[in-house]
């Protein structure tokens, strides 16, 4: 389990360092494997200013800037990227400076214009895939300082060690509980502030367990009017700082309430569900699915399926399909958040070979107690970050509370 430092700070005012958090954690049973520090490679990396920026004599697709990066004096730094303009902020990195590939930044001349610097992508930076243009900073940061604690980075991770009997740990939460009783610190969680808005959709998507034994819940959440995009930065990065590759606003959220709260959810496109129904039940052997990476999956019987009113749209616990993911044109979601059996989820996930950190916690048992809270943090997030109206009432059925 990769253990944001600052995002358990969140949780409990720890102030002391990784070392003493891992040393009392260790004593408590939760070894400290190692300590990361995933953004040390752009340490270095500082605000800068685009004071001018003019047309390379030379050659069409690089621009002559002129940039303050909090040096006393403007720097010359020739710069390829089609969207970079006068009145930016943008991260520099300085002559001196290694980037994460390793190369070092030195005064060269291109194209005969000297460039003392470069202006950076995320993709340069290790922050995502983008390379389509440099990085534009918020308006608000200041020049000169480090990108790291301007963009307030996760600059410390802890790999803590979790035992298989200790699956309460698999989340930020989990071992914010530890640390507040191991150093006797009070104990906060994120506050929910659900605004919702029109009729009540509780009986909108009918809830159908086949057999309680292999679902003990399972509760969805309707909002409609979804714009799908980017997640701010913050929420991106801090993914990325635990090794979680941002997706979309949508997918981000389930993610990130996974990992602060232990619970793995699922976003269903709602207009791809078929029947306003769904119903969790065995596969019949020779079932087939295409889950979200493209695979057409033969099933056998006892595997467990998410199925609309027509057709199988989830592996319960290890993946989702292919035929009702979100994606750019979605614009209702229904948020499922639901418990299965440890066993069943295990015996699928390693028959083909699929593992995430989703089925990981599915296969040792998710806080069914906790359930509800995380749905409705994440429909809060999804609300917040898409502009979407979360909708009052819940489709619900919980034969094994």
């Amino acid at each position: 389990m990769l253990l944001s430092l600052a995002w358990l700070r969140e949780f409990v005012p720890f102030e002391g360092t990784a070392e003493q958090l891992g040393d009392r954690l260790t004593m408590l049973g939760l070894e400290l494997e190692e300590i990361r520090r995933p953004f040390d490679a752009i340490r270095a990396i500082v605000v800068g200013h685009v004071v001018e920026r003019a047309k390379h004599p030379e050659a069409d697709k690089l621009s002559v800037c002129k940039v303050d990066a909090g040096q006393g004096e403007l720097l010359d730094i020739v710069c390829g990227a089609p969207n970079v303009a006068a009145g930016q902020k943008v991260p520099v990195a300085l002559v001196g400076a290694t980037m994460p590939g390793g190369m070092v930044i030195k005064k060269a001349k291109l194209r005969g214009q000297p460039s003392h610097g470069m202006i950076c992508s995320e993709r340069e930076l290790g922050l995502s895939d983008d390379h389509e243009g440099i990085m534009v900073l918020p308006e608000h940061f200041t020049v000169g300082r480090l990108l790291v604690d301007e963009l307030q980075l996760d600059m410390e991770v802890c790999d803590i060690s979790i035992t298989p009997n200790r699956a309460d740990c698999l989340s930020v939460l989990g071992l914010a509980r530890e640390v507040a009783l191991g150093f006797g610190l009070p104990l906060t969680l994120p506050r929910l502030n659900l605004v919702e808005d029109g009729p009540d959709c509780s009986r909108e998507v009918a809830i159908d367990i086949a057999d309680p034994a292999l679902c003990h819940a399972y509760h969805g959440r309707i909002l409609e009017n979804i714009r799908v995009g980017k997640s701010p930065e913050r929420i991106r990065h801090r993914l990325t700082a635990i090794g979680v590759r941002p997706i979309s606003n949508i997918v981000d959220a389930t993610n990130y309430v996974m990992m602060e709260l232990g619970q793995p959810m699922h976003a269903f496109d709602l207009d791809l569900l078929e029947g306003a129904r769904i119903v969790v039940s065995p596969a019949v052997a020779g079932e087939r699915i295409v889950t979200l990476d493209g695979q057409d999956r033969a099933l056998v019987a006892g595997d467990l399926l998410i199925r609309d009113a027509v057709k199988p749209v989830a592996l319960a616990g290890v993946m989702g399909g292919a035929n009702s993911e979100v994606s750019e044109a979605t614009t209702r979601v229904l948020l499922e958040s639901a418990v299965f059996r440890p066993g069943t989820v295990r015996r699928t996930g390693r028959r083909l070979g699929l593992s995430s950190e989703a089925s990981y916690r599915f296969e040792r048992g998710v806080d069914q107690a906790g359930a509800v809270y995380a749905m409705h943090r994440a429909a809060q997030m999804m609300a917040e970050l898409s502009g979407a109206r979360l909708r009052p009432g819940m489709c619900s059925a919980e034969p094994r509370p």
